[in-house]
């Protein structure tokens, strides 16, 4: 797209999470961040710093040949020692009973699940109360849960919205789940905000949402439906998880 647009002498600049997929591509101009994936601006709620990294952007605009491949030279702040150490003192407030594991029948647990669900209900409408928002923007928790439950059992179309295709189905009820529970443990009063990457060590290993999902990308990795078993392999766990 920039390429296209620079031939209608319109100039563009972009931001890069990956480096070495913008170095093949080429653009006009790109500034390359060494942020964590979803923030190309760094830190959330850091205008200053955001500031930054956009005027950084902007001045690749004075190159007038290209292509340009720049780095930006600050990690963001929060990022690795400040993350290194929540990591490492950050616990959770809920108290889940001990986990059955992966090896445990799908329907003691997907139980356990709902037992989450509802455990960390009241905290998430607190939360939802005092924001005035959320970012489950497709299933309430209970259908959330439900409707990945029912993949599990393989029963995808009892759920699923006539509208969405299993892939994408699963896709945004995945994203929900992680969102709700997120938005719960960071609702209950004088609660610690994890940053993501303690969040993440701490959904995918020490909650039965995670080992739900984990036993859905196995069960779908070789499905037939070929969005579905992309949808699996790509977008629903995390790279370092």
């Amino acid at each position: 797209m920039a390429h296209n647009l620079e031939e209608e002498n319109v100039p563009t600049t972009q931001i890069s999470l990956i480096y070495k997929h913008t170095d093949i591509i080429k653009p006009p101009r790109a500034l390359w961040v060494p942020f964590e994936m979803g923030r190309p601006l760094g830190e959330p709620c850091n205008s200053q710093f955001q500031r930054k990294v956009l005027l950084e952007t902007l001045n690749l605009l004075e190159s007038n040949q290209g292509p340009v491949l720049e780095s930006f030279p600050e990690d963001a702040p929060g990022d690795t020692q400040a993350q290194d150490e929540q990591s490492a003192s950050w616990a959770c407030p809920v108290s889940f009973s001990a986990q059955t594991g992966p090896k445990s029948d799908y329907e003691e647990l997907v139980q356990a699940l709902h037992r989450e669900v509802a455990d960390l209900r009241p905290w998430y409408d607190l939360g939802l109360e005092h924001r005035g928002r959320t970012a489950m923007v497709n299933f309430d928790p209970e259908t959330v849960a439900n409707l990945i439950a029912d993949f599990l059992f393989n029963q995808a179309s009892n759920s699923a919205p006539e509208h969405l295709t299993h892939g994408t189905a699963l896709r945004l009820a995945a994203h929900d789940l992680k969102v709700f529970y997120f938005e719960a443990v960071i609702s209950r009063p004088g609660a610690d905000i994890p940053n993501s990457r303690t969040f993440g060590h701490w959904f995918w290993n020490d909650t039965f949402a995670g080992q739900v999902l984990k036993q859905v990308q196995k069960i779908y990795k070789a499905s037939d439906d070929h969005e579905l078993s992309t949808t699996v392999r790509f977008f629903l766990k995390p790279m370092p998880q």
